[in-house]
């Protein structure tokens, strides 16, 4: 960005990272302060915690943001860690503050290997997610599964394995038609037919959103300022 496309815009365009761990660890947010102050120098500003956090930077366009956090998660790949990626052009902060964090809590409720996950990956949830009615329509739906310890992880086995009941039934070490029978006890529950791809994707949906906090709060991630921005109510840590 030049200094004249600086003067024309009061605030940069800058990326948003949310970050979730898969369990959280001591000190990781230490490490990882460190990681990125090493990565990006004096650029960024975090709020992280044992769990995840937040990741505010410059990034002049879309394409120099999703480098930048395919960086970052390159930089902490001890650790599995799902980061939600989304660029604010300037004046969007707020929008883009919450669509990282619901793209990382979506990601990590469908079960998506750790890594960087933008919008468009999960765009089907982040609309069902959008609506209260429908997310608490699908959340109710789906609850007698989730309730279940024997029909949530054959579901869940059968969303990993792409719908292909024979590879779940494999990774479950059970029988072919043991996975049938189970399903037939979902699509009763549910009126979802796991063995239509349809339906799995209905059920796959639902369970994202039934596994996903509905709130910054809840998924562990603090809000952090603006690049730029003078608020000292916040828990900012310069790197």
């Amino acid at each position: 960005m030049t200094p004249e496309d600086t003067h024309r815009s009061p605030v940069a365009p800058h990326a948003h990272l949310a970050l979730l761990l898969g369990r959280p660890s001591p000190r990781w947010d230490a490490v990882a302060d460190e990681a990125i102050r090493v990565l990006t120098g004096d650029r960024a500003r975090t709020a992280l915690s044992s769990g995840g956090g937040r990741v505010v930077l410059p990034c002049r366009d879309e394409r120099r943001a999703a480098h930048t956090a395919a960086s970052v998660r390159t930089a902490l790949r001890d650790r599995p860690v799902w980061i939600g990626l989304a660029w604010s052009p300037g004046g969007e902060g707020t929008r883009a503050a919450h669509e990282a964090g619901d793209v990382v809590r979506l990601s990590r409720g469908l079960r998506l290997a750790p890594g960087v996950y933008r919008l468009r990956d999960v765009m089907m949830e982040y609309a069902c997610a959008g609506s209260p009615r429908v997310r608490a329509a699908m959340v109710a739906r789906i609850a007698p599964v989730v309730a279940d310890a024997v029909l949530r992880p054959t579901l869940e086995a059968v969303i990993d394995a792409g719908g292909n009941r024979s590879r779940a039934a494999r990774a479950l070490f059970i029988h072919r038609s043991t996975i049938d029978y189970r399903l037939g006890r979902v699509r009763v529950l549910t009126g979802q037919d796991p063995a239509d791809s349809r339906g799995l994707q209905y059920l796959r949906t639902a369970l994202a959103l039934h596994q996903a906090p509905a709130s910054d709060a809840a998924a562990g991630v603090d809000p952090v300022p603006e690049v730029g921005g003078d608020d000292p109510g916040h828990r900012v840590s310069r790197v």
